[in-house]
């Protein structure tokens, strides 16, 4: 894969294309970002934070795990006062609940395939300890999975951090700017028409997150993309008693405490996506059942008011991992999208690994299992 001049236009400036138009920048190249909306509008900026190992899916795992590196360490990356910014809070853990039989013996089959595979540092736990962790946590809890170094960030301000690092860099962001078109130039490098004028550049990074796939069919490209609108729910403040962040297994239960009291619920509950339109809203028929996860498992909480819902546009791929690589035939355009709603923690390391790959010139390995060519392949599993 040529190096093609050391210039690179990347469609998306959200978490993901802030992150490796940092690195590139700093490796000594001219990179623009160019944005339809603001740099950060979607999913970088309105999902839950979470910085999260524990259940994810294993070809994702050695990648997460070069991420916690980097946000143990994101004072090296973005400087002290960005990162103080961005509310980094580690080591209080992410845990899964089991709520019945059928949980619980899933997450002894997790255990035992991480074992196997040599990954990760999620511990099982057992009814008496999973409630020691988890004060009013019904009674009903049979055990858990937690991973102990996990815990959660700002997305919002962990956006802005990111951009400004890239632009302190060198990267130059030009927002309200919608692709129309993209040719391949003879001998290789990118054309972009956009409503706001015409760039060029030897490589071409595609982190367009729900409007992916249609960048990549602007190159003639095919990838499954299903554009979602995950939605959040957050609550009045209450007296502090949780600091691990609860997730379930196969319950729509994920929420955590923030520092002012207020319990922030995800879960999964969706919206209705309007892409076309650049925004999504909260489908209200929906989130009861988000809230009826969280007062299952936490029952006590039936008397905390709802104070505000919110979505955000998000694509998800077929098999639940995100496509990151060169495109097929196409080694100066990447694909890097499809984080399916759990692409905030992977982010530095998505910059971090797709940078090197430019660079140097060769796919890290890392990258091996998130190829686009799986799906040619009819590999979805």
């Amino acid at each position: 894969m040529p190096r093609q001049n050391e210039t690179a236009l990347i469609i998306g400036a959200g978490l993901q294309g802030c992150s490796i138009a940092l690195f590139l920048a700093r490796a000594g190249w001219n990179v623009t970002l160019l944005d339809k909306n603001v740099a950060g509008r979607h999913a970088s900026s309105v999902n839950a934070g979470g910085l999260r190992t524990l259940m994810r899916d294993w070809r994702e795992y050695p990648l997460s795990e070069l991420a916690m590196e980097h946000w143990r360490h994101l004072d090296r990356l973005i400087g002290a006062k960005a990162a103080e910014s961005c509310e980094v809070r580690l080591g209080v853990g992410q845990i899964a609940v089991a709520l019945d039989e059928a949980e619980m013996s899933w997450t002894l089959g997790r255990v035992q395939e991480m074992e196997r595979r040599g990954l990760g540092a999620e511990e099982l736990l057992s009814a008496t300890e999973v409630r020691k962790m988890l004060p009013g946590l019904t009674d009903q809890a049979l055990g858990g999975l937690v991973s102990r170094g996990d815990g959660h960030a700002n997305p919002a301000a962990s956006t802005r951090a990111f951009r400004q690092a890239a632009m302190a860099a060198g990267a130059k962001i030009v927002e309200n700017c919608r692709v129309l078109g993209l040719e391949r130039l003879p001998g290789g490098g990118w054309s972009i028409t956009a409503s706001s004028g015409q760039y060029e550049a030897g490589v071409l990074v595609n982190c367009a997150g729900a409007w992916g796939a249609e960048v990549a069919a602007m190159a003639g490209q095919t990838l499954p993309l299903k554009v979602v609108a995950p939605s959040m729910i957050v609550t009045a403040r209450t007296q502090p008693f949780l600091e691990p962040v609860v997730i379930g297994i196969d319950r729509p239960l994920s929420f955590k405490q923030s520092a002012v009291g207020s319990l922030v619920i995800g879960g999964g509950i969706l919206g209705k996506p309007c892409a076309d339109h650049d925004t999504s809203f909260t489908v209200m028929d929906r989130m009861p059942e988000g809230a009826a996860a969280t007062l299952e498992a936490f029952p006590a909480l039936a008397h905390v008011p709802v104070l505000r819902t919110w979505t955000g546009l998000e694509g998800a791929t077929p098999d639940g991992i995100p496509v990151i690589g060169p495109g097929d035939g196409t080694p100066d355009l990447w694909h890097v999208f499809g984080f399916c709603g759990h692409g905030f923690q992977l982010s530095p390391a998505v910059g971090d690994v797709v940078g090197r790959s430019l660079v140097s010139g060769t796919v890290d390995p890392l990258l091996a299992p998130f190829s686009g060519r799986r799906f040619n392949a009819g590999d979805a599993a």
